[in-house]
């Protein structure tokens, strides 16, 4: 039986970090052919360690109506398939953004939905009223992988994870604009800095060379291109955020969170489910980049925020911490692949 675990391109870190945990069980089940599927394969591109185990299992073979299932964390697109396909959405992530929410699942076998929060905000949309899905939790803390620890000292750990520039929700120029608040902030804390992958490939719209070369020249600061941000949250004891997704996996470590503001004096911290800002309940927000060093001090001081991020952590996820969520979805698509 032949699965296609569709990532469009190589480059695409963040949706492999999303359908690694099935590749790694349907690649033992015998009954199994399992491929990862791109547009075009790219040697260079599939050379780093993310990929080390896996390059064999690639194709550029994208007439998805050949495999006998097509599970994917991207939306395919018109061209990408036909009425025929027999597709599973896994989505990547647990984004406030709105991109996600208007697109339309209806004609997928299944939607495999992380908890409430997505499932709700996805049924919301008039043509999803009859999609089919099922709640699982989120693979990727059934058992989050280790590093090796990147500082050998005993001082706190911040890391930064801005959001791709795609409409305009990343922090990340204002962050690269204070070099003296980075340079503050790396004298008294190790610093990591995670950025959305899209960030870092440039075959995306929104790349920006000079934004990378600033990024690798921070003094002081480690910077990481991976898909799967969990083992640098599991070495860091602060988040420092703005519209990303990952906030809601550094939810699962149950630690303190700051947001530096994108939008300052348009954007708010919200209790609406369907705001862009709904996460940013789960710390302080920062208006002010200057501001910064202190409300990072603040929060390791005193969290108080606790509470509020494990609320939104049990709408967000289901069995947040249960350790199921992958065997629930391997399952799901079991079942569908034998229908």
């Amino acid at each position: 039986m032949k699965l296609a675990f569709y990532l469009r391109h190589c480059g695409n870190l963040h949706y492999f970090a999303a359908v690694k945990p099935y590749v790694d069980r349907f690649a033992r089940e015998p009954r199994f052919e399992v491929k990862l599927v791109v547009r075009e394969f790219d040697a260079a591109r599939t050379a780093g360690p993310e990929y080390a185990g896996y390059r064999q299992l690639f194709t550029d073979d994208c007439e998805l109506d050949r495999y006998d299932l097509v599970v994917t964390p991207t939306f395919l697109r018109e061209h990408e398939r036909t009425s025929r396909t027999r597709a599973v959405q896994v989505f990547h992530g647990m984004s406030d953004k709105p991109f996600t929410y208007e697109r339309d699942f209806s004609d997928y076998l299944c939607n495999l939905c992380v908890g409430r929060r997505q499932l709700e905000r996805l049924l919301a949309n008039e043509r999803n009223r009859n999609m089919r899905w099922q709640l699982i939790g989120y693979p990727k803390f059934d058992a989050p992988p280790a590093a090796p620890r990147l500082f050998a000292n005993d001082r706190r750990t911040l890391i930064y994870c801005p959001t791709w520039r795609k409409g305009g929700i990343s922090s990340l120029e204002i962050f690269l604009s204070a070099p003296a608040i980075v340079e503050r902030l790396s004298r008294r804390y190790n610093v990591i800095v995670k950025p959305h992958p899209n960030t870092l490939n440039p075959a995306r719209e929104f790349y920006d060379a000079a934004l990378v070369r600033a990024l690798e020249s921070l003094p002081g600061v480690r910077l990481i291109r991976s898909g799967n941000v969990m083992p640098w949250f599991a070495q860091a004891d602060l988040y420092i955020g703005d519209i990303s997704a990952s906030g809601y996996e550094w939810l699962y470590f149950g630690r303190p969170m700051v947001f530096l503001n994108p939008q300052p004096g348009r954007l708010a911290p919200s209790s609406d489910p369907a705001a862009l800002t709904y996460l940013w309940q789960c710390g302080a927000v920062c208006d002010d980049v200057q501001a910064l060093p202190e409300l990072v001090a603040a929060s390791l001081a005193r969290d108080a925020h606790a509470a509020q991020r494990e609320a939104v952590l049990d709408y967000s996820v289901f069995d947040a911490r249960g350790g199921r969520a992958t065997e629930r979805g391997c399952a799901a698509i079991r079942a569908l692949a034998a229908a």
